[in-house]
Order: structure tokens, then C-alpha cells, then sequence
């Protein structure tokens, strides 16, 4: 199949992009970032440098390309920043996807997956979060993601869209397609904050939110290897070949972590004493948010091969074991 990511030069984009051409798709790239897609991107993989609301580029790159299949893998995901300015979320989580889906309405493109998160539910009654439970968002992240959501159902029932909703919990790991660039980048969220103290790049982990109503009274998420997600994602394919099909799966290991939880895991699994800042609560922060990944697991025959956070932290021993040490001595 002819796929178009959006967001190729992103973490989540750029691993999907490699998988799905690992698995014989014809996979094309887009993305604002042209300098980062050249460190983590195949060079046997067509990339397009442009914004995914810019209507004239997204259309010329579907016709050239004789795109079948859009995934759209980019969007604002710094829960900070979108309390922060949440018109600028709003900007480009909304306005610039009506944008694209109306690209691809012109273009007579009529497959689509987006990759969504946890967000979308915010703070749940009944855990783990299943199909049943209610989207009820409490930050602009999870409100543009519903948004998106329902935009997608509204084109499916208009235009006999084919759709799947890809959400993911906390995207981890280091994959076996690994760029350089990810391991010395390593983004920002617990993990990678984890990561960037053993190595020195910052002081101390913050904890943010002490006082929650959870079994240490740190929030609690769960977590799922990149390349497990990424797997995923291919097994969705096939449920897009029914004319009008719209789908949603949630994509977890299935195991909860609380923040003091992970600490203490990647503190047995790298060796080392991480230091951490106790902070206040973010607003907009859910106190639980982990999936019950059993649809996923039957629908689409699909298991995580890293199905617990010390095997998903194991991929990044390779990476990052004894950095501290070193910066120590």
C-alpha cells in the first residue's frame, strides 16, 4: 500500500515510516523538521519537508505519490506548553487537521489512521481504561484529540472515510532500528527526564504530584515499547480495506507504573541512584491513565513482545548503561 506518515521526522513517526517499509509498503515521509528526517529517516524512504496544514504541498505529495493511506503521527503532545498557550494546541492539533483532512477529502484519499493518546479519556472512574469507557478530556491535548476523533467519524459517515484510531499510552524504549539522533535526543516525559539525569543533562527527576489518591500517591500510567506500538499500527492496515470502517484501539502493555514505580525500576535496571524533586500537580494531569489492551490483542493478533516496563527499559541498557558512573568518576 502507498502510505503517506505525517510526522515522519518525529519518534513515533519515524519508527512506523521503517516499519511499515521494513514490511513491503511504499512509504513516503512528511514533515516541517528536514534537518532532523536526514539523521532519522532511510534515505530509501521519499520525504516531503512542509507543514501538514499547507493544503497546496500535502495535495501535490498525495497525487505525485498515488498516496492510499495517511497516518497522522504529529501534534502538540507537551501537556505543559498546551496549558501554557492552548490556542497555539488549538492552532495545530484542530485548525491544522481540518486542513489535512480536507487535503485528503480533495484528493479522494480514503484511508486514515491517527495516532492519538491516553489524554483523550482524562480522569477515568473505571480502570483500566476500555472500548466502553467514556472520552471525557481535561487538558487542550485530549480536547484537540477528541475533536479529531469525532471529525473522523463525521467523514466516515459523509464520505465513506476509512478510519482507525490508534491511541497510545507512554511510548518508550529504544528500538532495534535505532537513531543515533533519539539516543542523544531522548525528548522529554519521565523516561526520558530519567535518562537525561543519569547522563548528567539535568539535576533531578520531578515528580509532579505527590498527593494523588493512588497506592503511593504518584499518578499512575502505563507503558509500551516503540516497536510494539509500531507493530501495531501494521496489524490496523487490514481493517482499513472495508469501504466506511472505523476502528479504535487502545495500545498499552496492559500494566500499570506509578512515577515512583518506574524510578525505582530504571534505578534496579541501569544500576544507578537517580535524584528526584518532589513538584506540585500539572493541571490538565489525569491521576490514572492505562488500557486494557484486550481488544487490540484479539483484533488484530497482536501481543507486546516487551510486555513489562523493566523489559522495555532493557532495550536501553545498550544506550545509556554506566553514563552516570562515568560522570560520577
Amino acid at each position: 500500500m502507498n502510505v503517506l506518515v505525517i510526522g515522519a521526522a518525529g519518534f513515533i513517526g519515524s519508527h512506523l515510516a521503517k516499519k511499515l517499509h521494513s514490511l513491503g509498503h511504499r512509504v513516503c515521509g512528511a514533515d516541517s523538521n528536514s534537518d532532523r528526517a536526514k539523521h532519522v529517516l532511510d534515505k530509501n524512504i521519499p520525504f516531503y519537508s512542509c507543514d501538514f496544514a499547507s493544503q497546496f504541498t500535502v495535495k501535490n505529495v498525495l497525487r505525485s505519490e498515488n498516496i492510499e493511506l495517511v497516518i497522522q503521527s504529529i501534534g502538540n503532545s507537551s501537556l505543559a506548553k498546551a496549558v501554557a498557550n492552548p490556542l497555539k494546541c488549538y492552532m495545530t492539533n484542530v485548525i491544522g487537521n481540518i486542513f489535512l483532512l480536507d487535503s485528503i477529502a480533495g484528493e479522494s484519499v480514503s484511508k486514515f489512521m491517527y495516532i492519538s493518546s491516553s489524554s483523550v479519556f482524562g480522569e477515568v472512574d473505571k480502570m483500566p481504561i476500555d472500548g466502553n469507557s467514556v472520552r471525557c478530556p481535561i487538558n487542550p491535548i485530549g480536547n484537540a484529540q477528541l475533536f479529531m476523533e469525532n471529525a473522523l467519524e463525521s467523514l466516515r459517515v459523509s464520505n465513506g472515510l476509512s478510519y482507525a484510531i490508534v491511541r497510545a499510552s507512554n511510548i518508550a524504549g529504544m528500538s532495534e532500528m535505532e537513531s543515533e539522533y533519539f539516543v542523544k535526543h531522548p525528548g522529554s516525559g519521565l523516561i526520558p527526564s530519567i535518562v537525561k539525569q543519569i547522563t548528567g543533562e539535568i539535576d533531578a527527576v520531578d515528580i509532579f504530584g505527590v498527593t494523588y489518591d493512588t497506592i503511593d500517591s504518584t499518578a499512575e500510567r502505563d507503558y509500551v515499547h516503540v516497536d510494539d506500538f509500531c507493530s501495531a499500527c501494521a496489524n490496523v492496515i487490514p481493517k482499513l480495506l472495508v469501504k466506511g470502517e472505523g476502528v479504535s484501539y487502545n495500545i498499552g502493555s496492559g500494566k500499570k507504573y506509578s512515577v515512583k514505580e518506574v524510578i525505582s525500576c530504571a534505578e534496579e535496571i541501569f544500576g544507578v541512584k537517580i535524584k528526584t524533586k518532589d513538584g506540585l500537580q500539572r493541571v490538565g494531569d489525569a491521576s490514572r491513565l492505562y488500557f486494557d489492551t484486550n481488544r487490540a490483542r484479539n483484533d488484530l493478533d497482536w501481543a507486546p513482545k516487551y510486555d513489562s516496563l523493566p523489559l522495555i527499559l532493557k532495550t536501553m541498557l545498550p544506550y545509556y548503561a554506566g553514563q552516570q558512573k562515568e560522570r560520577a568518576s
